[in-house]
């Protein structure tokens, strides 16, 4: 029995010592790495020009305003001179620039200037949208359809006003389409973005009453008069330079393009461009309001 002990006592130590060997056997264990840290550089300071922020314009009063419309003679409003419509900056809106007024805003005769007028957010019942002829920061320029001044007492005033507003006071839009009436050629020319079709017009304004000439705009009026010699019409935001006012319901001399059942062809008319049904038709409703129409006496060159 103390032979089996001591056997037995035997292989115990020997399994020890072979679990120490093996123990000292094995790897050592991996260091762990510690990342390196960048180290962080003071760098010196940078200068950055600080620029004032201009106070709020103040609130301007718009009840004493005149109402830039075209039933309205508004004095001091700048003309438009040699500018025309700006491309527009995003193609998606149309090619040619238009701002539609969200809210009434004061119309100046410069940006930051003095207030001739209210540009109302309607004309005449539909939503006001006015070619863009120029900016500066926070103000845009453009057309509008008021007179600066009646024919008899200053005709070269009566059209092609401009006015400055806010930025803020529009939104930003566009049309793809641009009219040329030619009052030689008696002919009416739609560019709708897509191509130019040239149409003949039944009548234009007399020698003693011309179309009025230069860049004017559709207004986004369509009326329907059944029964009257002007079925439909779409009104332009021009207005006679001879007659001061020869519509009576209106007080005004505006320009349009329309139909007629008269018969009389050529120039004949009291300013505004007569179109056969079919032609009226291309216009009818789809022409964007600020669409651009030039009235030039080309004879087709």
């Amino acid at each position: 029995m103390g032979a089996v002990r001591s056997a037995v006592g035997v292989l115990a130590a020997t399994a020890a010592l072979g679990c120490v060997a093996l123990s000292g056997c094995s790897a050592p264990p991996t260091p762990r790495v510690q990342p390196t840290v960048a180290a962080v550089v003071d760098r010196e300071p940078v200068d950055v020009a600080k620029v004032a922020v201009p106070p709020p314009a103040p609130a301007v009063d718009l009840t004493g305003l005149t109402v830039v419309d075209p039933k309205h003679v508004v004095a001091g409003l700048p003309g438009l001179g040699d500018r025309t419509q700006l491309a527009s900056e995003d193609p998606a809106l149309g090619r040619w620039r238009t701002a539609v007024v969200v809210r009434d805003t004061a119309a100046y005769d410069e940006p930051g200037g003095t207030a001739v007028g209210v540009l109302p957010a309607q004309t005449l019942g539909v939503s006001t949208v006015v070619p863009v002829v120029e900016t500066a920061p926070g103000w845009l320029r453009v057309m509008v359809a008021a007179r600066g001044a009646l024919p008899s007492a200053d005709a070269a005033r009566v059209n092609e006003r401009t006015a400055w507003v806010r930025t803020v006071d529009t939104r930003a839009a566009g049309t793809d389409w641009r009219i040329t009436v030619d009052t030689a050629a008696q002919t009416l020319t739609v560019d709708d973005g897509t191509g130019r079709v040239v149409h003949p017009v039944i009548a234009t304004g007399s020698p003693s009453r011309p179309t009025p000439r230069g860049p004017q705009f559709v207004v986004g009026t369509f009326w329907e008069e059944p029964g009257s010699v002007t079925p439909r019409v779409v009104l332009l935001s021009s207005q006679s330079e001879t007659m001061d006012a020869y519509d009576r319901v209106t007080g005004t001399s505006a320009t349009a393009i329309h139909t007629t059942t008269l018969a009389s062809r050529g120039e004949v008319s009291n300013g505004c461009v007569r179109v056969a049904d079919d032609v009226l038709d291309v216009l009818w409703r789809a022409v964007p309001p600020g669409t651009l129409v030039l009235v030039e006496p080309t004879g087709g060159r």
